[in-house]
């Protein structure tokens, strides 16, 4: 025989659930204030510097790749722009 599932608490409508409590609000205007949502601006670094740092945790290629593709992509890392050299003139 089989038993049907029951829930202890159903659902409800009620129409304060679908207003913002005035604490939650007034909670995250004081993290916005404090600026805990402000995005960090990224490290800048070239190429060779952010790959030598990487592959200084890790062997894998596979791993290296991945993560720079995400550090470069998630902007915490930006690249820096290009030197000349002798060999680039």
């Amino acid at each position: 025989m089989l038993h049907e599932t029951s829930y202890p608490f159903q659902p409800f409508d009620s129409p304060w659930l679908s207003q913002p409590d005035p604490a939650e609000l007034a909670a995250l205007e004081d993290i916005r204030r404090e600026g805990w949502f402000d995005s960090q601006e990224p490290v800048i670094a070239s190429l060779s510097e952010i790959l030598c740092a990487v592959s200084s945790v890790t062997d894998q290629e596979a791993e290296i790749v991945a993560t720079v593709v995400h550090m470069l992509s998630s902007g915490s890392v930006a690249l820096a722009p290009d030197k000349p050299t002798e060999y680039s003139r």
